[in-house]
């Protein structure tokens, strides 16, 4: 159980996070990410590589299981890749506004 001082100090942080909108927007872009083909990609890589893992250890294959263990790699960079440099939107080109 808080106190009464400590309550009043967790709603005066919750007030000025409410205001925050940067911190708000953070957690609304969390809440509405959607599924993308890269990241389908990536888990079906990953599946993969793991069911590789398996059977190269229950053959023997050294080879077999560092291979499949460097795809767990490639599919971790997958999810996680980014573009560098994104291409900034096009500007909205209003024929009324010819200069």
């Amino acid at each position: 159980m808080l106190s009464e001082s400590e309550q009043k100090r967790l709603a005066d942080i919750e007030a000025a996070l409410r205001h925050d909108t940067r911190f708000v927007n953070g957690f609304n872009r969390a809440m509405t990410r959607r599924i993308t083909p890269r990241r389908v990609t990536s888990v079906i890589i990953a599946i993969a590589a793991i069911v590789g893992v398996i059977i190269g250890l229950a053959t023997g294959s050294v080879f077999g299981a560092v291979l499949a263990i460097c795809a767990l790699g490639v599919a971790g960079g997958v999810w996680t890749y980014r573009p560098a440099h994104p291409e900034p939107p096009a500007p909205a080109a209003h024929p009324d506004m010819e200069q």
